[in-house]
């Protein structure tokens, strides 16, 4: 079933219609009296009423002004959503862009240099630095260390 595509009213037949509707509604004395299409107190009118005919004739203008007046509706609900999601995604990205500028910064600084050249090692480079003795590090394993004490207490620097 191929579905037809929509395609504006011509709007002379627009114009058209909506004269007729009034001509119709005109007909009707009071239309603060009318009843409102498909309540009770319409379906109780007779038929050949002419407020029963007057209601529905303004049901039916109401339905077709509000398709007439669908496309444009539709655009502006659209152009709004595009609107609201480009704005969300240009701050989404303002975001992301600072942070990554706020990331290049804080590897910049001379702080995070110290940290990339520790890490820049591997695991077992740094394994190996860590269990090479430094100098003052185990005062009991240093074999000069007990000479130096002594020499100190000769020398009546010690306690």
């Amino acid at each position: 079933m191929k579905v037809p595509r929509w395609t504006p009213a011509d709007p002379a037949a627009i114009t058209a219609r909506r004269t007729w509707a009034k001509a119709m509604v005109a007909t009707i004395t009071d239309p603060t009296r009318s009843p409102t299409y498909g309540t009770p107190h319409w379906a109780a009118l007779a038929d050949d009423d002419p407020r029963k005919l007057a209601a529905a004739v303004i049901a039916a203008e109401c339905w077709a002004t509000d398709l007439d007046e669908l496309p444009d509706r539709v655009r502006r609900d659209l152009d709004a959503a595009r609107a609201a999601h480009e704005a969300a995604e240009d701050a989404r990205w303002a975001e992301a862009f600072e942070q990554a500028r706020q990331i290049a910064h804080a590897q910049a600084s001379p702080a995070a240099l110290a940290l990339r050249a520790h890490y820049a090692k591997t695991q077992a480079e740094r394994i190996a630095e860590a269990r090479r003795p430094r100098t003052g590090d185990y005062p009991g394993q240093n074999p000069n260390h007990h000479k130096q004490h002594l020499d100190a207490v000769q020398d009546g620097e010690a306690a």
